[in-house]
């Protein structure tokens, strides 16, 4: 039981990132054709309504309202802050991992002891970073 939930957290952080960056680009997605759509269709509907096409004119103004009618006014926010939180998870991942992006050609010149006070304090910079954040 302890090695399956030790398994499952393992990859938690893995799960979340990708989770969040599907539901992100999917959001996203949407809301730009969203945009573009409600753009288009009463473009068309003004279209079709000057040259007395009401077939194609009445069709096009239902889709506008339809749309105009969906608020989608908060995806892109909500975007933002599952990208930050894609960052953090992701930090976190590489710090726990040791695949982290970081430049330690300093800090390998130091010795053992010393080395291991100046990453402490670095991690503890970052946690207190992320708190302050969240």
């Amino acid at each position: 039981m302890l090695r399956a939930l030790n398994r499952f957290l393992d990859h938690l952080e893995e799960w979340l990132i990708a989770t969040m960056i599907a539901a992100a680009t999917s959001l996203i997605f949407v809301a730009v054709l969203h945009r573009y759509g409600a753009g288009l269709s009463i473009d068309i509907a003004k279209w079709a309504e000057a040259r007395n096409l009401a077939f194609l004119a009445v069709p096009a103004r239902a889709v506008f309202v339809w749309l105009a009618a969906l608020d989608l006014s908060w995806a892109q926010e909500l975007c933002i802050y599952m990208f930050i939180w894609m960052a953090k998870f992701g930090a976190a991942y590489g710090v726990r991992t040791g695949i982290h992006v970081g430049v330690d050609v300093l800090v390998n010149q130091l010795p053992g002891g010393s080395r291991r006070r100046v990453i402490t304090f670095g991690l503890l910079c970052g946690a207190l970073f992320t708190a302050i954040v969240g």
